[in-house]
């Protein structure tokens, strides 16, 4: 039976490679820069995980259920009522990126990382399906008539976002270029 100290320093070691994962990616969740992170002894990293994966899929399910609560709290927050194609396309682009330039690069690299690694799939497949249900949520509550479907929103707001990215765009440049690719499928007919 796990003891509120061993639940708080595990927290605290997930805590720490999530926030490590997201300022330098996967390769910088090591055992001693997340001990480090966390002020805790080095011991404790392998005492609470079984090894690295372990320790990187807990920060990786961290960051997926913190991106899951932030795309629900925004839902929630919204209000019904009648919204055009473009205000619609800066909501969701705004709700499908995250505030930080850091945590919006790597949630990219979550998804290519799932890819590789199967073990994070679980974390990939949970935010995708909580993306999906935000974007029906919004385009529902905007009262929009479209019938692009809500994997067709995302498939085109990651594609605005990967090449903004590549482009050297920052935040506000790639929510720009995914509000602008989006309101143009939205607009349509």
């Amino acid at each position: 039976m796990a003891t509120a100290k061993g639940e708080h320093r595990r927290a605290a070691l997930v805590r720490a490679a999530a926030e490590l994962l997201q300022g330098g990616g996967l390769e910088a969740v090591g055992h001693r820069a997340v001990a480090g992170r966390a002020g805790v002894p080095l011991g404790a990293t392998t005492y609470y995980f079984a090894d690295l994966t372990e320790l990187r899929r807990a920060a990786v399910d961290a960051l997926a259920d913190d991106d899951i609560a932030r795309m629900s709290a925004a839902v929630d927050a919204l209000p019904a009522r009648r919204r055009g194609a473009a205000a619609v396309a800066r909501m969701i682009a705004t709700l499908l990126t995250p505030d930080e330039y850091g945590a919006l690069v790597a949630w990219y690299e979550r998804y290519v990382l799932a890819a590789r690694e199967p073990l994070f799939a679980a974390a990939a497949r949970r935010t995708n399906a909580a993306a999906r249900a935000s974007v029906a949520a919004v385009l529902d509550r905007s009262g929009l008539a479209t019938d692009v479907p809500p994997q067709v929103v995302l498939a085109v707001v990651d594609g605005a976002v990967l090449g903004a990215l590549a482009d050297g765009a920052g935040l506000t440049g790639v929510r720009a270029a995914a509000a602008d690719a989006l309101a143009t499928v939205l607009d349509r007919p």
